[in-house]
C-alpha cells in the first residue's frame, strides 16, 4: 500500500478520468475571455477579465504567457489538476494569429485593447 502511494505520487499510476466529469469541467469554462497585457522589463503582465472578475498572470515569452493564461483559467474555475492536461490537450484558449504576433513582438509594449482569447480546438488554432 505504501509503495502504491509512493508510485502514484510520482506519476506511475494515473487516476482514471471520467468522461462525464471531463465534459462538465470543459463546459464550465467560458467560450471567450478578455486579456489585456503590457510589458514590464522582460515580463509580459496580463489581466484576465472573466465574468466580472479580473485575475493577473505573467510570463517571459508569448508562448509561456498563453500557457499561463490557460493555467490560470483552470485554477480560477477550480478544475482538478488531474484534468488539466486532458483539457489542454483537447482545447486551449488562444489569441488570434495577429494578436499573438503582437504579443510576440517585443517592440509592442502593450495590447491596444482587451484581446479576445477564444476556446479553440488545437488542430485549428495552430493551422
Amino acid at each position: 500500500l505504501i509503495m502504491k502511494f509512493l508510485l502514484n505520487s510520482i506519476g506511475f499510476f494515473k487516476p482514471k478520468l471520467s468522461r462525464e466529469e471531463f465534459d462538465a469541467y470543459f463546459n464550465r469554462l467560458p467560450d471567450e475571455i478578455g486579456v489585456e497585457w503590457f510589458r514590464d522589463g522582460k515580463f509580459i503582465i496580463g489581466n484576465i477579465n472573466i465574468e466580472g472578475g479580473t485575475f493577473m498572470t505573467q510570463a517571459i515569452s508569448a508562448d509561456e504567457f498563453v500557457d499561463m493564461v490557460n493555467d490560470a483559467l483552470l485554477a480560477i474555475y477550480e478544475i482538478p489538476k488531474e484534468y488539466f492536461d486532458a483539457l489542454l490537450a483537447v482545447k486551449k484558449f488562444k489569441p488570434s494569429r495577429e494578436e499573438f504576433q503582437a504579443l510576440n513582438n517585443v517592440a509592442v509594449k502593450k495590447s491596444k485593447a482587451s484581446v479576445s482569447f477564444k476556446k479553440e480546438e488545437l488542430a485549428t488554432a495552430n493551422a
